[in-house]
């Protein structure tokens, strides 16, 4: 999967030249990438998939902020708001990690999976990372990121009769690291794809996310 995903982004970037002519610089002039000294926002769509576990993906946004130090090193602060619902989950749907469908482990028990009518699953991520890049050609470069984040989640779900069944909550600090790629459109726009691996939502349960979006620097 890591292969596939970095292949995937090395090979969106080696065709952004054909893009940057299109753009240059909005006034005409080329594009400048010397983003050093300068602070940047962001937003990137993403979507999250949960390692040993049964629980469905999520997808949502995430807002950042960071400063450039150099041209090949910032740190970054990002928020990431993620979730997933049905309101129509029969029988088998019994997503969750802990016990759904050999009883709940808070003192219910059913001798098989509960017949869940809807659910409702968040994920929320608060990180703070150091970023480095290295440049491919003069305004595409590659980047790895590590750093700590701070995972929740919450689970509700009712059963086919609109009885709640008991909820799932809980968090996880972590360290983080991931692999991205960008592309400096000019005028401080830039365009960057992402997969990070964000440590553990709970015990036992990995966090994998890919992202795409946007970053302005200024």
């Amino acid at each position: 999967m890591r292969n596939i995903v970095t292949i995937a982004l090395l090979s969106g970037l080696m065709s952004c030249p054909a893009i940057a002519d299109e753009f240059d610089d909005f006034d005409g002039s080329p594009v400048s990438t010397d983003v050093s000294g300068k602070f940047y926002i962001g937003a990137d769509f993403a979507s999250a998939s949960f390692g040993g576990s049964n629980y469905p993906s999520t997808s949502g946004l995430r807002v950042v902020g960071g400063y450039n130090f150099t041209p090949m090193f910032a740190v970054e602060a990002g928020y990431a708001m993620l979730s997933s619902s049905s309101d129509n989950c029969y029988y088998g749907c019994d997503y969750g990690g802990y016990g759904y469908g050999y009883g709940y482990g808070y003192g219910y028990a059913y001798p098989y999976p509960p017949t869940l009518a809807s659910y409702s699953f968040d994920t929320n991520s608060l990180q703070i990372a150091a970023v480095g890049s290295y440049p491919i050609n003069d305004a595409a470069s590659v980047s790895l990121k590590l750093g700590m984040d701070r995972n929740t989640m919450n689970y509700s779900s009712t059963d086919n009769s609109g009885n709640p069944l008991p909820s799932i909550s809980g968090s996880k600090s972590n360290r983080m690291y991931g692999i991205g790629g960008q592309y400096n459109v000019g005028s401080g726009i830039v365009i960057r794809m992402q997969y990070e691996d964000l440590g553990e939502l709970v015990p036992g349960i990995g966090m994998r996310m890919i992202s795409i979006g946007g970053a302005y620097n200024f």
